[in-house]
């Protein structure tokens, strides 16, 4: 027996048969009108949808509104820029070149609300997790990159809230939460709605990040409050940084080497994110966003002209971004507030050069197993011992590598 959407009424939905086919957005549990769906973690961190059958009513929603698994709307890039702030201030405390936190802000000051990735603390743990934001002042929780998996929860449900209630609306995430987004919002007007997806590597799991976390709070002897993945302090590049508080209660902060974090290095060697990342439908030029923003890796060779070295408007020290305008709507977010970035037009087969993930999905690292092996039967603190086993005497090297002034390293590539 079919119901009027023609789905079997005797049979349980199911909702992944592989784990490839699952991107975790999320966007089933928030589309279920019986809330028979929750996320359940597996032995590595990563969540699935699990359907309570004694709930469910077969309606098939679910299944529709996955993004994921069903062919949905994408766009290809219809102008490219090289792009940096004008406000230093926002520019300051954003990954690379300040593009999102710019837009938002006058998102805000339109009266609009802005969705985003921030790190709060639940149940005493650091947590990635999208947030509303209706005030400039907390607009800072949504800056910069957070190289994890972040849970969106019914943030999409508030977002069509926020619509109906004639709000404008900006959303940044992952590709495949703005997809997942767009579906589960249907045919409801979009006017107001403007999104914004990133260039993605991947995503490992809250879990595995909290328990990194947990280890390095044993190596500082304290407790982090909070985390940034990308800090500045010494220019644009990819170190992190720990705030923590030591066994004295005093506010101390500790700078990440990338080549000597263990979490760092297995996310940027492509080991440690979700099994469906590295077959990603949308790591490519069909883009799901109004804009996609990102790093403008390779800026000094594609375009030098633009950089104040160089007579240029563009500092490079202080972080430069990539826009790529996907549609009519990411266009109207340039014009309407383009004003505050200085914006220098590029090509996007320019841009892709260094950032893969516009070109292809990433390539799973040979060690990816072993690792998630390792994780699952001897916790983080197995994974770090093996990290720095296998770095052995390297790590000397990586340490002074990362003493190197990033312009002193780009002609040492040379």
């Amino acid at each position: 027996m079919q119901n009027n959407k023609g789905v079997n009424m005797m049979e349980n939905i199911e909702l992944v048969k592989n784990k490839k086919d699952c991107c975790g957005c999320e966007a089933c549990m928030n589309i279920c009108p019986k809330n028979a769906i929750t996320m359940e973690k597996d032995e590595f961190g990563f969540t699935y949808p699990k359907i309570d059958n004694e709930k469910c009513i077969k309606c098939g929603l679910c299944k529709r509104t996955c993004a994921y698994q069903n062919e949905k709307e994408s766009s290809k890039t219809i102008e490219s820029y090289a792009s940096i702030s004008k406000d230093l201030e926002l520019l300051k405390k954003s990954a690379s070149g300040g593009i999102f936190a710019s837009i938002a802000m006058k998102i805000l000051e339109k009266d609009g609300v802005v969705y985003g990735c921030s790190l709060e603390r639940e149940e005493d743990r650091l947590t990635p997790k999208h947030i509303r934001v209706d005030e400039a002042k907390d607009l800072a929780k949504l800056q910069g990159s957070k190289y994890v998996q972040s849970k969106t929860g019914f943030i999409y449900q508030d977002i069509k809230k926020d619509l109906k209630d004639n709000k404008i609306v900006l959303f940044s995430g992952t590709p495949c939460q703005v997809a997942a987004l767009n579906s589960f919002l249907g045919n409801i007007d979009k006017t107001n709605l403007f999104t914004i997806d990133i260039i993605c590597h991947g995503t490992p799991s809250i879990k595995f990040f909290q328990d990194y976390i947990s280890v390095l709070e044993k190596k500082l002897k304290g407790k982090i409050t909070n985390f940034s993945f990308r800090d500045k302090t010494e220019g644009w590049g990819l170190k992190g940084k720990a705030y923590y508080i030591d066994k004295k209660n005093t506010k101390k902060e500790k700078i990440i080497l990338s080549h000597l974090s263990s979490y760092y290095r297995l996310f940027l060697n492509s080991s440690i994110y979700r099994e469906n990342c590295y077959n990603c439908k949308y790591a490519g030029d069909n883009r799901v966003g109004d804009l996609t923003i990102g790093d403008y890796w390779g800026i000094e060779k594609e375009h030098p002209d633009y950089l104040k070295n160089n007579g240029g408007v563009i500092d490079e020290k202080k972080g430069v971004s990539c826009i790529l305008v996907n549609t009519p709507q990411g266009k109207k977010l340039i014009e309407k507030f383009g004003e505050v970035l200085e914006i220098k037009q590029s090509t996007f087969a320019k841009v892709a050069k260094q950032n893969g993930q516009l070109n292809y999905p990433s390539k799973k690292n040979k060690d990816r197993k072993k690792i998630l092996e390792i994780y699952k039967n001897e916790g983080y603190e197995g994974v770090e011992k093996w990290f720095f086993s296998k770095l052995g005497s390297k790590k000397y090297l990586y340490f002074i590598w990362e003493k190197i002034p990033r312009k002193i390293q780009l002609l040492i590539k040379k």
